[in-house]
């Protein structure tokens, strides 16, 4: 089975590279990137980089979604686009990770910041979690900044007020030193699936999928072998 993954804002297929040894064999991790980049077409939204990323589904393979952060909402809005179309079989579950579920997203929390300084917005991002204090004094920041400022901007633009659940077993993640989740805020995706949904809490904070990969890899392989 395929397990396609999505990055969060400013973030890279490269991030889920630590999953593709830690889930083999049960499962071949396709990390993927957010459409827009480079000298790809811009997206205006969340739910325009779900639509293309359809095309990265399998047609004839069992597959399964995964998401980190920002790219958990995305990864529920192409298992709800696959759903509803009907011309792909839907995922076999959908991992939210590090993620507020979409009536309580943090596009209102972002919004104030992605104009400020640099300095203001990368220390409004550690703040919330979403960056690390390195960030700040990092030497690339110049080249990641930018990337991470649109990405936020559609977060901040994303709006879905009520729960459209997905026929698909929903796992829902969340680090326990994350100050953007809590234990309340990560179960209120039970809202979004009609079928199984399971909550779990790790040690660490925001990156916590990418520090803790083996714990990761085993709560993964405990799902697969119930279902």
């Amino acid at each position: 089975m395929e397990l396609l993954c999505v990055p969060g804002a400013g973030g890279s297929a490269r991030a889920f590279r630590p999953w593709v040894a830690a889930l083999a064999p049960e499962l071949t991790v396709r990390p993927l990137n957010l459409p827009g980049r480079g000298r790809d077409t811009p997206v205006s939204s969340l739910v325009e980089a779900a639509t293309r990323l359809m095309a990265r589904i399998p047609a004839d393979e069992p597959y399964a979604l995964a998401g980190h952060s920002m790219g958990a909402l995305i990864a529920y809005e192409l298992a709800r686009q696959v759903c509803a179309e009907g011309t792909l079989a839907p995922p076999e579950f959908l991992v939210v990770v590090a993620a507020r579920p979409p009536h309580l997203s943090s596009g209102a929390a972002v919004t104030g910041l992605l104009d400020a300084e640099d300095d203001e917005f990368l220390d409004g991002l550690v703040a919330l979690g979403f960056a690390d204090r390195a960030a700040r004094n990092s030497p690339m920041r110049a080249l990641f900044v930018p990337t991470l400022r649109e990405d936020l901007r559609l977060l901040a633009g994303y709006q879905r007020v009520r729960a459209e659940p997905v026929p698909v077993d929903l796992l829902a993640w969340h680090g326990l030193a994350d100050p953007s989740t809590s234990e309340a805020v990560t179960a209120e995706w039970a809202g979004y699936t009609s079928a199984g949904f399971a909550a779990a809490v790790f040690d660490g904070g925001h990156s916590f999928p990418f520090d803790r990969t083996a714990e990761v890899a085993e709560r993964l392989r405990a799902h697969l072998n119930v279902h």
